[in-house]
C-alpha cells in the first residue's frame, strides 16, 4: 500500500512538472511517434549520405572554409525552432509541447544568435585567406559559395526530411490526442549532447596533437576542414544510433510492462 501511495505521489509531481502529463505518457508517445524500423532508419541514413556527399564533394572541389560545413546544421536548428513554434501555436494544442517549443522571444533569440555566429564566421572566415570585406558583401559571397557548392540542396534535403517526419506525427496526434512529443526536438537534443561530449575529445586533440595531425599552412587549413567534416559525420551517426537505441528500449519496456505477472 505504501508503495502504491509513493508511486501516486511521484506521478502527481511528474504531472505538475511536465505540463499535466506523466513520464509514462511521454514514453508512450515517444514509442508511438518515433520510428526505428528498417525503412525509416534507411530514410535517415540516405538523408545523411546525401548531405555529407555534397559536403565532401564541396571540400574536394572548392577551397571550402571549415565554418561552411556547419551551415546545414545551423539551418536545420533554425528550422526546428520555427516549425516547432508554429506547430505549438497554431496546429498542436498541447501545453507540454508549447513549453518545450519555447516562446516567440526565445525562438527569435536563438535565430539571431545562430545567424550572428554564422555572419561572424563568414565575415572573419577563420582559417581562410581572403581579406576582410564589408558584412553585406561577405554575406553575399558566403551565399554564392553555398550555391556554387550545392550546399543549398543539402539544406533543402534536411528540411524535407524534417517536414516529412513531422507530418505523420501531427496527423497521428490529431487522431489520438494526448501529449505531443515532437521527435525532431528530441533528436536535436541528442545531437547537442553528442556534439558536446565529442567536443571534449576534440579540444584535447586540438591542444595536444593539433600540429602533428593538421600540419601547417595550406595543409593545416584543408586538414582542419576534413576534421570538422568527420566530427560532424560521427556526431550524426552516433545521434541516430542513440535515438534508435532509446526508442527500442522504450518500446521493449512498454511491452514488458504489459505482460501479465507470472
Amino acid at each position: 500500500m505504501a508503495k502504491k501511495k509513493t508511486l501516486a505521489a511521484d506521478e502527481v509531481i511528474q504531472r505538475r512538472e511536465l505540463g499535466g502529463y506523466s513520464d509514462a505518457e511521454f514514453d508512450a508517445e515517444f514509442a508511438r511517434s518515433y520510428r526505428s524500423d528498417a525503412i525509416n532508419v534507411a530514410i535517415r541514413v540516405v538523408t545523411l549520405v546525401v548531405v555529407f556527399w555534397l559536403l565532401a564533394r564541396a571540400i574536394r572541389s572548392h577551397d571550402l572554409p571549415p565554418w561552411l560545413l556547419l551551415a546545414p546544421l545551423a539551418f536545420e536548428f533554425i528550422a526546428i525552432f520555427w516549425i516547432g513554434w508554429v506547430l505549438s501555436r497554431f496546429v498542436v494544442q498541447c501545453p507540454a509541447f508549447t513549453k518545450s517549443a519555447g516562446s516567440f522571444p526565445l525562438v527569435l533569440f536563438w535565430t539571431i544568435a545562430i545567424g550572428a555566429a554564422a555572419t561572424a564566421a563568414i565575415q572573419f572566415n577563420p582559417g581562410g585567406h581572403r581579406d576582410p570585406m564589408p558584412v553585406s558583401e561577405s554575406l553575399r559571397a558566403g551565399w554564392r559559395l553555398i550555391v556554387a557548392t550545392d550546399l543549398h540542396w543539402a539544406m533543402l534535403a534536411m528540411l524535407a526530411a524534417l517536414i516529412g517526419s513531422t507530418v505523420p506525427e501531427v496527423t497521428r496526434w490529431k487522431r489520438e490526442r494526448g501529449v505531443f512529443v515532437w521527435t525532431s526536438i528530441m533528436t536535436a537534443g541528442f545531437r547537442v549532447a553528442v556534439i558536446f561530449l565529442m567536443g571534449f575529445a576534440g579540444i584535447f586533440i586540438a591542444v595536444f596533437l593539433g600540429d602533428a595531425l593538421f600540419g601547417y599552412g595550406e595543409l593545416r587549413y584543408r586538414n582542419l576542414t576534413w576534421a570538422v567534416y568527420w566530427f560532424l559525420l560521427v556526431a550524426e551517426v552516433l545521434t541516430l544510433v542513440l535515438a534508435v537505441a532509446m526508442h527500442r528500449d522504450t518500446v521493449a519496456k512498454q511491452v514488458a510492462g504489459r505482460k501479465p505477472n507470472s
